[in-house]
């Protein structure tokens, strides 16, 4: 369970896995990225955004570090446009990203409890909307009968990630991003995470790894079947 790992305040460096590509016919397609090192970094400089029980102790402590650990160990779940990404639930949490509107599933598919990103794509125009009605109704006639799912982006409305960034010296200093977090049980978190400037005003430490701001994170309610259903089809 790496939820608690993700308090407001804490800092990661990361390179987020790229997301995939592909033919675009709304195919559920098996995972092909692979984690990479998630390295815990400290807290961030500004102590608006740091969570208060992070400053009552030890923070490794609070955020459940053994000695000697610096990598939060998890499995990444692709973004695949236009297609829907899937990966076998194993031992440890899941993670997937960036979130802009697409759901996040959870259900057995091939005899295996599963997880699957369903790859809409933003944009209003007529093609965007015919690849988003394609990829979801393909995964719509797949869906498991057990599934359960969310969408992490409904947990951040505007106003509550322009009050982050600000806490962090505003949007020139940091670009806001939204993942999900699946725990194996089937815990459902959306995660901001917001990737900052040093203070020497890079992005990224001298061995090109970005440095990341965790901005707060939220358990979601995860919607059953009908509901699910209901947004691949509506």
């Amino acid at each position: 369970m790496i939820e608690q790992r993700f308090r407001s305040g804490v800092r990661y460096l990361w390179n987020k896995p790229n997301d995939t590509f592909g033919p675009l016919n709304g195919a559920i397609v098996p995972n092909v990225g692979v984690a990479t090192n998630l390295s815990y970094d400290g807290l961030d400089g500004h102590p608006a955004v740091i969570d208060p029980l992070l400053l009552l102790g030890n923070p490794a402590n609070v955020l459940g570090f053994a000695v000697g650990m610096v990598n939060v160990p998890y499995t990444w779940l692709d973004y695949a446009p236009r297609r829907t990404a899937r990966v076998a639930i194993g031992v440890n949490d899941i993670l997937s990203g960036y979130m802009s509107g697409c759901l996040i599933i959870r259900g057995t598919y091939g005899g295996a409890m599963s997880a699957f990103h369903v790859g809409t794509i933003d944009g209003d125009d007529a093609a965007s909307r015919e690849s988003n009605r394609t990829v979801k109704q393909q995964f719509a006639q797949n869906l498991p009968a057990d599934a359960t799912g969310f969408n992490p982006l409904a947990a951040w409305p505007a106003p509550d990630i322009t009050a982050v960034q600000t806490n962090l010296g505003g949007p020139a200093n940091s670009v806001s991003r939204i993942f999900a977090l699946m725990t194996t049980v089937g815990t459902f978190y959306s995660i901001l995470m917001l990737n900052v400037k040093d203070n020497t005003q890079q992005w990224q430490n001298p061995a090109g790894r970005r440095y990341w701001c965790v901005g707060g994170i939220r358990q979601m309610a995860p919607m059953n079947r009908i509901m699910l259903m209901a947004r691949l089809v509506g």
